[in-house]
């Protein structure tokens, strides 16, 4: 980001106090403890913290402070560094965001959303395009919230090819807010489930939310929807006139998976390649991924073909806590997913444990903010051909008392489930275990402590 200091005042509705603007303002920073030398610091406030307090820890090395009425008057003392006043500083974030965007007129910004596969599509569209000798900026981590969206956008060279943004909500509003922000020229919607839907309103409030991504699509945009949400845009009147690609299309990608062995076919092209698993949503978000290259190479004049798309999938890894695979040496394998959960992407997971051979042995608990059905919800996940079950939370318990044939052992939470652990010698030699679960369950601690028995690899 390289914008002046009358840009950053313009674009966040603010004023510089004294008169004091800085030339050019290259980046922004809302942590402290994370703070880079030379940029300014923007100070959040919320319900439980106030970023304000903490300017003076940042003063003298960075370019300017931006903070809201109240906190700018508490900053006397840190007047030798520039200071811009502003209503709102969340706000303020987004709006620079915004500006910033505008300058990226040499990149094509991707925008993704979905109940279910934002981080995986992210991942393997970042791989692909840039072993396509593209130059990509992508969302890193987590970052896909009103804080981390804009951060991410700030920090896309003028010179990339693409951006990837991923974009994630949990509340009303937050979508729309976002498109503003990102103005995506392409948009990806993954799926659509009951994630969130207690802050979002249901399915019909889901749709409704995720729809409104392509509010911003640029006039001469486009957007590729994954199955099933054409459909249900279409119930909710939210389909944009800008071009569709719909997967459900006859022309679309279409996948077939034998096993491990995954098949793409695109018009008359087709490409074979062996996933690390046979995971269906895997196979399913590989094509969204392929049809999406194919027709951003005709925005960028390229000729690239399925074959080229596929022998990069082939290598693509998945990310820390997203499906990922270790196995301790003549021990057992373990598949950590246990970043987040929704019940599509449990389901999923759970169908992928349950092709694999040996002794199955899945780890699963609550998936959160899913509302009034939530208890409904856990108690209809399929647990075919798994051969143990160890539930962690109320929700999630409940299983036990539907699959009576199941050996299903069940924990109160995490702390219940490590202590458990380490009384025992668990798992069985020749096992794979399967940890998910929403992530405010904490079973990312318990694939830690798994991850400890035994030396992994890859």
């Amino acid at each position: 980001m390289r914008l002046t200091g009358d840009e950053v005042a313009i674009a966040s509705h603010g004023r510089w106090v004294q008169d004091k603007v800085p030339s050019l303002i290259s980046g922004i920073g809302t942590d402290s403890r994370e703070f880079i030398a030379g940029h300014a610091f923007l100070a959040l406030r919320g319900v439980t913290f106030d970023g304000h307090q903490h300017a003076a820890q940042v003063a003298d090395k960075a370019s300017a402070l931006i903070g809201d009425v109240q906190g700018v008057a508490g900053w006397s003392a840190l007047l030798d560094t520039p200071q811009l006043e502003v209503h709102d500083t969340l706000q303020a974030l987004g709006d620079i965001a915004a500006c910033h965007r505008r300058t990226l007129v040499q990149s094509k910004v991707i925008a993704i959303t979905g109940s279910y596969g934002k981080t995986t599509v992210r991942s393997m569209l970042q791989h692909v395009l840039s072993g396509l000798g593209l130059e990509v900026s992508s969302t890193q981590e987590n970052f896909n919230n009103l804080i981390g969206v804009p951060k991410t956008l700030m920090a896309v060279p003028e010179h990339a090819d693409v951006a990837i943004i991923e974009c994630g909500i949990s509340e009303v509003g937050e979508m729309e807010r976002l498109s503003a922000i990102v103005q995506p020229d392409i948009a990806i919607v993954t799926g659509l489930t009951c994630a969130h839907g207690e802050g979002l309103g249901g399915e019909l409030g889901i749709a409704q939310e995720k729809a409104k991504l392509l509010t911003h699509l640029s006039p001469q945009g486009w957007c590729v929807l994954g199955l099933g949400v054409a459909e249900q845009f279409a119930k909710i009147d939210a389909l944009n006139t800008q071009e569709t690609v719909d997967m459900h299309h006859q022309y679309a990608v279409t996948w077939s998976l034998d096993r491990q062995r995954l098949t793409l076919s695109y018009q008359q092209q087709e490409a074979e390649f062996d996933l690390l698993l046979p995971a269906k949503h895997w196979a399913e978000d590989m094509a969204l991924v392929a049809q999406t290259v194919l027709r951003l190479a005709q925005d960028l004049e390229q000729s690239w073909r399925l074959q080229q798309i596929a022998q990069l999938l082939q290598s693509w890894r998945p990310v820390e806590g997203r499906m990922h695979i270790s196995t301790a040496a003549n021990s057992f394998t373990l598949i950590d997913d246990s970043y987040n959960a929704n019940p599509a992407s449990m389901q999923a997971a759970l169908d992928t444990l349950a092709s694999l051979p040996g002794h199955r042995v899945a780890i699963i608990g609550d998936m959160l903010e899913l509302g009034e059905q939530a208890e409904c919800i856990h108690q209809q996940l399929d647990l075919h051909d798994i051969d143990e079950v160890l539930t962690v939370g109320t929700l999630m318990g409940s299983l036990q008392a539907k699959n009576p044939k199941h050996r299903i052992r069940v924990f109160r939470d995490a702390e219940a489930l490590s202590a458990w652990l380490e009384s025992k010698d668990f798992p069985p030699l020749g096992s794979t275990l399967l940890v998910k679960a929403s992530h405010g369950t904490g079973l990312y601690r318990i694939a830690a402590q798994l991850k400890e028995r035994g030396q992994h690899v890859i």
